[in-house]
């Protein structure tokens, strides 16, 4: 659930520098299908670039040291306050709780505005008198402005004669697959409804589909003069449906000037390159580095001892419980892609106890994307040991623990599909097999 907020911040934040960068840098420019398609291509990037690890795992691999731990009276500070620290972690549960319901309410009213929208359209289609007009179909219903979705154009009962320019704008956006993109921007709203900038997407979306629709129009040997008249003459349509394509669209104003401006210049184009490095700072500002092991000569004196691993990670489990085992090649149930498995999964109830399996210094307690929840404790002679998708954390950063005490509790977070806890013994940075460590 953390895990997933996370990443849903991670998205806006992508989305919204990439939105505001075409605000600022390509709107103005008449490449109407350049634009369409940069718009189409925020969304896909903004969910698709958090995942950089896991789309580029041979770029992602490099490391970085953990701050080194020099003073153990600073364990004790810290470890004093472990129980207060634990608690208030607990209670933010709570909160963390509150706000995913309050997101997936949201999601769901979204979703069910959408289908409510749909269904109506359809019922109109159903009650409509079909015609045909210079071999084009038309539904004739009680709508008060001409409109068109996907195949299908709508015009008023009291409209007796309709400008073949409209109905030639209008066939340009079932041409031109506009529709499509609507129903894409919807759907994007509907997961991101949080996001201010998501209805303003909208409505740019919405602008080039006009943009190119008076474009089409005016290639068919119209005179300019002519359709701006017919533009003019136009009523900003009151009510309208934000799915659906209108000829006297709220952009009219923007669409006039769109289309009196002189063309953009060639070299212009020139200007989208500048998109290679922002996605690639995109890229680079998501990676997530591995860490390493504490340095032996490094360690507090506490954990001299017992600093090799071997106990079985889950409380009261066996050997018979692990459902991964080490070095398996095998497909992951979510990304898909065959990799070879770095420890073991061992399947347990969720909340069931995960332990210490050596004496050691907590270096990391804290959601790692797609590890979940993960804890990393270095012992002494270089080894490390990793538990991930936990639940929640029983411990701190920088506390000592002690071989069998608890750390955290069985999860679901991060890329896990069910409860179990994914464990890993390192030593001096390589991955070893964890079953050789069990020896207790």
């Amino acid at each position: 659930m953390n895990s997933f907020l996370f990443y849903l911040l991670q998205v806006s934040l992508i989305f919204g520098g990439f939105y505001l960068l075409y605000n600022w840098l390509f709107s103005r420019f008449t490449f109407h299908n350049f634009n369409r398609g940069l718009l189409l291509l925020i969304v896909p990037l903004s969910f698709l670039l958090p995942f950089s690890n896991v789309l580029f795992p041979q770029i992602a691999h490099f490391s970085y040291k953990i701050p080194l731990i020099e003073n153990l009276s600073e364990f004790t500070k810290i470890e004093s306050f472990s129980e207060k620290l634990t608690v208030s972690a607990e209670a933010n549960i709570n909160y963390v709780s509150l706000v995913f319901s309050l997101y997936v309410i949201g999601v769901l009213v979204f979703l069910s505005r959408f289908v409510r929208t749909t269904y109506k359209l359809f019922q109109l289609k159903k009650h409509s008198e079909k015609f045909s007009s210079n071999n084009t179909t038309l539904y004739k219903t009680d709508v008060s402005e001409i409109f068109s979705y996907f195949q299908w154009i709508f015009i008023p009962k009291s409209h007796t004669s309709i400008d073949e320019l409209i109905i030639t704008h209008e066939k340009a956006h079932i041409k031109k697959l506009h529709s499509i993109d609507v129903v894409f921007a919807e759907l994007f709203i509907a997961i991101c409804w949080f996001h201010p900038l998501a209805y303003s997407y909208r409505k740019s979306l919405k602008a080039i589909h006009e943009f190119q629709a008076d474009a089409f129009v005016l290639q068919q040997k119209v005179k300019k003069s002519a359709y701006l008249e017919l533009l003019l003459r136009s009523l900003e349509p009151k009510n309208t449906n934000p799915i659906y394509n209108y000829f006297s669209h709220p952009t009219l104003k923007k669409r006039i000037e769109m289309m009196t401006k002189l063309p953009s210049k060639k070299h212009s184009k020139l200007l989208y390159l500048l998109l290679i490095p922002a996605i690639a700072l995109a890229f680079m500002a998501f990676r997530t580095p591995e860490t390493t092991f504490v340095p032996k000569e490094m360690l507090p004196i506490a954990i001299s001892t017992n600093g090799t691993p071997s106990l079985f990670p889950v409380q009261n489990g066996t050997l018979k419980n692990i459902s991964s085992k080490f070095g398996v090649v095998r497909k992951h149930p979510k990304l898909k892609n065959k990799t070879a498995h770095n420890g073991i999964d061992i399947k347990a109830k969720l909340g069931t106890p995960v332990v210490a399996t050596a004496d050691g210094v907590i270096v990391k307690a804290k959601n790692e994307g797609n590890w979940g929840n993960l804890i990393v404790i270095s012992h002494a002679n270089g080894f490390e040991t990793w538990y991930a998708h936990l639940k929640g954390f029983n411990t701190v950063y920088r506390k000592t623990v002690k071989k069998g005490d608890i750390i955290g509790y069985v999860g679901n977070t991060g890329l896990s599909t069910a409860p179990h806890l994914h464990y890993e013994v390192h030593q001096h940075g390589k991955r070893l097999n964890p079953v050789k460590y069990i020896t207790e």
